[in-house]
């Protein structure tokens, strides 16, 4: 590790900028997605010096992922610092990593996997039997842009509008086979009021 971190002695002082804006971002954004043009050059540079990146991070007990295929960098932060979701929040996720994986066999404009909203509440309402009105749904799209999981293109209160699925989703809910999904998402419905994930 320590030699790893000798290499940030020998980076020019704009890569150490660039370390630092990288660092920022991860911390306070969880992702790095290169398809965001704001993410991008951060994104290079984290790919091309993870090992520093992650030596830097396991100081303080963090670290980092990746998954060049998908074009995502996450922090991973210690079990403390995870996000604490509550039961809508944690089912939607749950349907929108469903809905994640369904749009992959789906021919797909820029490499984007995109929803309509109304497609993703016609899909809580099948698999939780919920229905959100129209401003609490809102609220939640506006949730998950700001965890950089997803992006509403067009406006957010037009059940007709897209919903770009970030790459980021998979890193979010970690771990879970699709067919495992119906099942928490019943769970979830059935009590659980909070649940831990990744972002």
């Amino acid at each position: 590790m320590v030699d790893r971190l000798l290499v940030y002695g020998k980076l020019t002082e704009s890569d150490r900028e660039l370390f630092r804006t990288s660092l920022n971002l991860l911390l306070t954004e969880s992702f790095l997605i290169r398809s965001l043009d704001s993410h991008a050059r951060c994104y290079r540079f984290t790919v091309a010096n993870f090992d520093l990146m992650e030596s830097y991070l396991a100081l303080a007990g963090w670290g980092l992922k990746k998954d060049e295929h998908l074009g995502v960098v996450s922090f991973v932060g210690p079990p403390g610092a995870r996000l604490q979701l509550k039961k809508d929040e944690s089912i939607l996720l749950l349907v929108l990593r469903l809905l994640y994986e369904e749009k992959a066999a789906e021919l797909v404009i820029h490499g984007e996997r995109t929803v309509r909203q109304q497609e993703i509440q016609d899909r809580l309402r099948m698999l939780a039997e919920i229905s959100f009105r129209k401003t609490p749904f809102v609220n939640l799209l506006r949730r998950f842009q700001a965890l950089r999981l997803i992006r509403v293109v067009g406006a957010e209160e037009d059940p007709e509008s897209t919903v770009i699925l970030y790459p980021s989703i998979p890193f979010a809910v970690d771990g879970i086979a699709l067919e495992e999904t119906a099942k928490r998402i019943a769970a979830y419905q059935s009590g659980a009021e909070e649940v831990d994930e990744e972002p």
